[in-house]
């Protein structure tokens, strides 16, 4: 089997594998690059590969930088199938609209301006129709239920303990078997189940993250998220929560409904600003079968996301009017990374303001807004304008979805009986992919590679 290393290779963006076996190719995830616009717009409007020769999918999740260049994969000629679990599909559905209609949004944004400033138009990466046209070739498989993507590789989809419906992906033809990791999760986070460990396994394509870093405990994660609700409370300020509305959304209701039912968040309003996290919650309701335990008894008793207080803002107009009120109060809005979506708006009326408390959740890809705020800038460009930062930023990093260097590093020995030849580290900037090869070399003297982009290896 031959593997070519495209996307996500020493980064953390734009996964995208190509696999070819018997002169059959298919791909391994097919994402959309994320980072600055016009290294973006490069990377994303061209495959090194002619998509009508692509035979199938198979998607690990439906995070967009997992699956969001799948549109244009179908716009410039690939018809296969794209597979993935129920959870997934249903997910990435959802994910792949959502996608379209803001690159519409902000091309028809940018044009505007374009236009008064004679500067030539631009088109969206993909519409709304091609998105349509994409869901039309998802092909739903269950966890543990063998299938062959091409003729000759059989293919099996384990829980990747990352968010609802995720995978690692088994490999096998002649004989050798290769565990593609997808992104793997952490033990014992809130809603979903462990990730699988997989053993007698020949190669392994495993993400790296975090592969330098230890994520804070989980616990004490409540208390920390409870002081900051009470400086944002003495501030009448708004505490703004860019949120990736996939998993990391459901994860904060939940640990707000444990703050509203210990009466932390008596008389402060909590909204949840975003349409997709909005959809993306119901479909969690319709998987069940994905929670973890002490999730699903929550599920049987009630709602695990909802409570008194919380709203989920249902339009542009609702949400318009979060900016002109005053705080106190919790405004939890996509994109994660503060890269399109609402939030951004919010940002825009909110940013300038020492009343304000932003908090930061999840991994901030380089070039990203979320990035620069994080890393602490004076000034910011939203939509080609200037915005000082006056808000107060936190991050809490024990939400993170992803699994720790310490945590890649156990699954690894957990996988590991001794079959295991070698391990291709992706998903990762290059500073934490070299941590963890070096200690998994140390520890399991495993052969690591991190492979290039178009680097290409036999397997």
């Amino acid at each position: 089997m031959d593997i070519t290393f495209i996307g996500a290779t020493r980064t953390v963006t734009g996964s995208l594998h190509l696999f070819e076996y018997d002169n059959q190719k298919f791909l391994l995830e097919c994402g959309l690059y994320q980072g600055h616009r016009e290294e973006a717009e490069r990377i994303n409007r061209t495959f090194p590969f002619k998509p009508k020769d692509i035979k199938a999918v198979i998607l690990s999740h439906a995070h967009i930088d997992h699956s969001g260049n799948l549109p244009n994969l179908t716009k410039r000629g690939f018809s296969g199938p794209i597979y993935c679990t129920p959870a997934t599909k249903d997910i990435a559905s959802l994910l792949l609209l959502d996608s379209a209609k803001i690159q519409e949004y902000d091309i028809e944004y940018l044009n505007k301006k374009h236009k008064r400033k004679g500067l030539p138009l631009k088109e969206p990466l993909y519409t709304v129709k091609d998105a349509e046209q994409t869901i039309k070739h998802f092909s739903a498989v269950n966890y543990e239920e063998t299938f062959e993507p091409v003729k000759g590789v059989k293919t099996t989809l384990y829980d990747a303990g990352h968010i609802l419906g995720s995978s690692i992906i088994l490999l096998e033809a002649d004989g050798k078997k290769l565990l593609f990791s997808g992104d793997l999760g952490r033990k014992n986070i809130p809603i979903i189940k462990d990730p699988t460990v997989i053993e007698n396994i020949d190669y392994m394509i495993l993400e790296s993250t975090y592969g330098g870093r230890t994520h804070k405990s989980s616990e004490g994660l409540t208390d920390e998220f409870r002081g900051i609700i009470k400086k944002g409370r003495q501030k009448n300020g708004k505490i703004i929560i860019p949120a990736f509305a996939v998993e990391r959304t459901q994860i904060l209701v939940t640990m707000l409904k444990n703050l509203y039912e210990d009466g932390s968040l008596k008389d402060l309003p909590v909204y949840v600003d975003s349409p997709l996290a909005t959809n993306v919650t119901n479909v969690f309701r319709d998987h069940p079968e994905c929670f973890d335990k002490e999730t699903y008894q929550i599920f049987v008793d009630g709602d695990p996301f909802n409570f008194a207080g919380l709203y989920y803002v249902k339009d542009s107009e609702e949400s318009k009017s979060l900016n002109s009120q005053s705080g106190p109060m919790v405004i939890v809005s996509a994109s994660g990374m503060c890269e399109g979506g609402r939030v951004t708006h919010h940002l825009i009326h909110s940013i300038e303001k020492d009343s304000t408390i932003i908090v930061m959740t999840g991994f901030q890809a380089r070039g990203t807004l979320g990035r620069k705020i994080l890393e602490g800038a004076d000034k910011i460009w939203i939509f080609n304008e200037d915005y000082k930062v006056r808000a107060k930023v936190y991050f809490m990093g024990g939400l993170s979805a992803h699994a720790d260097g310490g945590d890649l590093l156990e699954y690894v020995k957990s996988c590991n009986n001794g079959r295991l030849k070698k391990i291709f580290l992706i998903h990762g900037d290059i500073e934490e992919a070299l941590v963890l090869q070096r200690a998994i070399q140390t520890a399991e003297n495993v052969d690591v590679d991190i492979p290039q982009s178009m680097t290409q290896v036999n397997v």
